[in-house]
């Protein structure tokens, strides 16, 4: 039944909606693309790209309407959020957990993605060596773990050690609240994407690897 709806909702959208925020506190909104859902087509389907933009999108609205009585996240990011959770009144942490942690995946996920061909090189390329022997040894590991995981979402992240590493985990979790960086991520979730392990084998080639080396040097 899940997937029925599913597919229904993808059939509905034409376009992805654009979010409004009617709400006047709203401040948190979806990053800007520079690239077409359609130029990504051979990786995957722009009607399910573009669904789960719109997810991402809701996971937005979620917040700005939890956070609309607490002035003091108001300039709060998402990073911010989700890296002062003890700090959180009791009635909202969960809710502000699960729904920044999907939107900051998500942010992750879409700015990685590129249309046009980019390689592993610097800084980034030389610790994927260091940290997995090799490029294609990343490579086969990051496939391996994604394939055999029923998690919603694979990253490769750095911790305080400055040592990357491959974690995957479900939608109320992400690397940035044990204060890790995302470099990379996958969205896996198996009720959106028809053909998951064609873009498990392929998301390597469309990582814009700039981007990456930039959420690499990111203080």
């Amino acid at each position: 039944m899940k997937n029925l709806i599913l597919f229904l909702l993808i059939l509905s959208i034409n376009i992805c909606p654009s979010y409004s925020y009617a709400l006047n506190f709203s401040e948190l909104k979806p990053i800007k693309l520079n690239y077409n859902f359609y130029d990504l087509n051979d990786f995957i389907n722009s009607n399910e790209l573009k669904y789960s933009y719109c997810q991402y999108g809701a996971y937005l609205d979620n917040l700005n309407y939890i956070l609309k009585d607490y002035k003091e996240f108001k300039d709060a990011s998402l990073k911010d959020l989700l890296t002062n959770l003890d700090s959180m009144p009791d009635e909202i942490a969960l809710k502000v957990k699960i729904n920044a942690s999907n939107a900051l995946n998500y942010e992750y996920f879409f700015n990685n993605l590129s249309s046009e061909k980019t390689f592993a090189k610097g800084k980034i390329l030389k610790e994927i060596n260091n940290s997995f022997s090799s490029f294609d040894n990343f490579k086969k590991e990051f496939e391996k773990i994604a394939l055999n995981s029923n998690s919603d979402w694979i990253f490769l992240a750095l911790n305080s050690q400055n040592k990357l590493y491959l974690t995957t985990s479900k939608e109320v979790s992400s690397p940035v609240i044990y204060k890790d960086k995302i470099i990379l991520c996958l969205n896996l979730d198996k009720e959106i994407y028809s053909n998951r392990e064609q873009i498990i084998h392929n998301f390597l080639n469309y990582v814009d690897w700039n981007i990456a080396n930039k959420n690499y040097n990111s203080k």
